[in-house]
């Protein structure tokens, strides 16, 4: 299933890619560049990644799949919880190289700041719509699959509740992604393999590159992870991951709990935990000199996902709250704190194509 781990921390991090107010700038709003940043998204070089950061390559071709696994992301495991009422199996995706699919997401955000106590009204990002189509590239021996991606649309829809400069911000970003492209793998088990995005389809257009690192968190954690021990209906396992970029570092935990079961797919509900310790924060966009610090981060939420295991992309719905708490030592001032809460609903529909 897409991760919505990465997307909660992703609007966590991205916030901070503008500089916090200073002690006499009391924030009346989410500053317009901070929203637009504040989707879910994150710049490469600030957002936390389980894998290597993507590498440009010159064509969006398939690795050879000479290998007879695909190795997957570090620092990620999976722990069985309950192994659920018999009859049990193991569950395994089936993946066919001739099945083409197109993933349709659609991302509404709020954010909103409290400063010295005060709370200043939410602000509504607009809706972002994103179409991504891939097509399967090889299997390995053990089953696991390479495919290619590329965004087939990207739109922003404005609305009255949306200052306009943040919508402007909001289509810098999405306009950036309009062509991008890549490969990507997944294992027999759900688990990523790892996301490449081919560097000839990147384009600048003033953007900062946080919708582009989206979509690559999203195919990393596209298929619900399963289990390697077999299970059955109301079953529980766990999904761990210690996320490390160069600009933060936190837990994510996913607890699956397997809702319904059947020959070719079943549900399963997503409740999601993420805590981040106090750090740094470095981030495009910030005045020369200028430090911010990320002094707590606590995101959760909640999703529902029905997964084939013949397909990719499964159906989801998803809500989740991320809050942190940031200081600007620069300002001269340690003890002052801005807090961010950023409110995220995702919904994930896949289809053959």
């Amino acid at each position: 299933m897409k991760r919505v781990g990465g997307l909660l921390v992703l609007v966590a991090v991205t916030a901070c890619s503008r500089e916090t107010p200073r002690p006499s700038e009391a924030p009346v709003a989410v500053e317009a560049g901070a929203v637009a940043s504040a989707a879910p998204q994150a710049d490469p070089s600030t957002a936390p990644s389980a894998e290597p950061a993507p590498t440009a390559s010159a064509s969006t071709a398939p690795p050879a799949s000479t290998a007879t696994h695909v190795a997957t992301s570090p620092g990620t495991s999976t722990r069985l919880l309950d192994a659920g009422q018999a009859p049990r199996r193991a569950l395994r995706y089936a993946w066919h190289v001739e099945q083409k699919e197109q993933l349709v997401m659609d991302l509404r955000t709020a954010a909103s700041t409290e400063f010295a106590g005060a709370k200043q009204p939410e602000i509504p990002l607009p809706p972002v719509h994103i179409v991504l189509d891939l097509d399967p590239q090889s299997l390995t021996p053990a089953g696991d699959l390479r495919f290619a991606w590329r965004v087939s649309v990207a739109t922003v829809t404005a609305n009255a509740q949306t200052p306009s400069q943040i919508t402007e911000g909001m289509r810098a970003e999405v306009d950036a992604i309009a062509h991008l492209a890549g490969t990507a793998a997944v294992t027999a088990r759900g688990l990523s393999g790892g996301v490449t995005v081919d560097g000839a389809t990147t384009v600048d257009a003033g953007a900062t590159g946080q919708m582009a690192e989206q979509i690559r968190q999203t195919l990393r954690d596209l298929a619900v992870p399963m289990p390697e021990e077999a299970v059955g209906h109301g079953a529980r396992w766990q999904k761990t991951a210690q996320l490390d970029g160069k600009g933060s570092r936190l837990t994510q935990t996913d607890t699956f709990t397997l809702t319904e079961l059947a020959a070719s797919g079943g549900a399963v509900d997503d409740v999601l935990a993420q805590t981040a310790p106090s750090q740094p924060l470095r981030a495009p966009g910030m005045a020369a000199g200028a430090e911010a610090r990320m002094e707590s981060m606590l995101a959760s939420g909640d999703g529902k996902t029905r997964f084939d295991l013949s397909s990719l992309v499964p159906q989801t719905t998803f809500a989740g709250t991320t809050t942190m708490v940031l200081s600007d030592p620069s300002a001269g001032d340690s003890t002052r704190r801005v807090t961010m809460i950023m409110r995220v609903g995702i919904d994930i529909q896949g289809a053959p194509r």
